[in-house]
């Protein structure tokens, strides 16, 4: 049975990835700090195959590398808002955290090593069909640290070490953790609430998105 971190996995993505990973029968360790509340998991938590850690990936004992095929790393300050608020702690856990964490994986041994990254590290865009080899321009603290990190696993890749990087769509769709700083879902919540779908910046604008669903597919498939 293969043995696979998830990091963030108390977010929006990091809980249906934990119950799609138990379900295809891997050995899981969900690795968060729960800021939102650890009981968003009590509909796994009792799983076999589920270790649940309560720890942070800046400080987190190396020992929890021991066995490990895989690393699915979602943890971090999630949205360029909450990154802005703070940049000094957005480095350090973003960035910094992240790096550590990659080093530690390949240093005990990790093959495969899947990150979270964001289609924001291209920016506005040089141009409408972007594509993997396209030029990159961060513009939040945010975006800037997914780059930062993109540029750490392809200098550490090689033949015992295999990053995969998945640059996300903004995500939408119903999760446990539920999000709705997202366009879609706070689209969606308020057309529900108050009966009428707000649009902002006033409708000109292009941006992709992918259901938190097809997210995890993703995730599994890079295994």
């Amino acid at each position: 049975m293969k043995k696979i971190i998830v990091t963030g996995a108390g977010g929006y993505v990091g809980i249906p990835l934990c119950a799609a990973l138990l379900k295809e029968n891997y050995e899981v360790i969900a690795l968060d700090r729960y800021f939102f509340g650890i009981e968003k998991l009590d509909y796994i938590k009792d799983h076999p195959n589920l270790s649940i850690i309560k720890d942070d990936i800046r400080y987190c004992d190396t020992n929890i590398f021991k066995d490990v095929d895989a690393v699915m790393d979602l943890a971090g300050l999630s949205n360029d808002a909450t990154a802005e608020i703070d940049p000094s702690l957005t480095i350090s856990i973003n960035y910094k955290g992240s790096e550590r964490f990659v080093r530690e994986a390949k240093k005990n041994g990790v093959k495969r090593y899947i990150y979270s990254s964001s289609a924001s590290v291209y920016g506005a865009g040089s141009k409408e069909s972007l594509k993997e080899t396209d030029s990159l321009s961060p513009q939040t603290e945010y975006a800037k640290s997914k780059v930062a990190i993109e540029k750490v696993l392809h200098e550490l890749a090689d033949e015992n070490f295999s990053p995969v990087i998945l640059r996300n769509a903004t995500i939408f769709g119903l999760a446990p953790r539920m999000r709705f700083d997202l366009a879609i879902n706070i689209m969606t919540m308020r057309a529900w609430k108050e009966r009428v779908i707000y649009i902002m910046g006033g409708g000109e604008q292009w941006r992709p998105f992918v259901h938190v669903n097809d997210v995890v597919r993703a995730f599994m498939v890079m295994l």
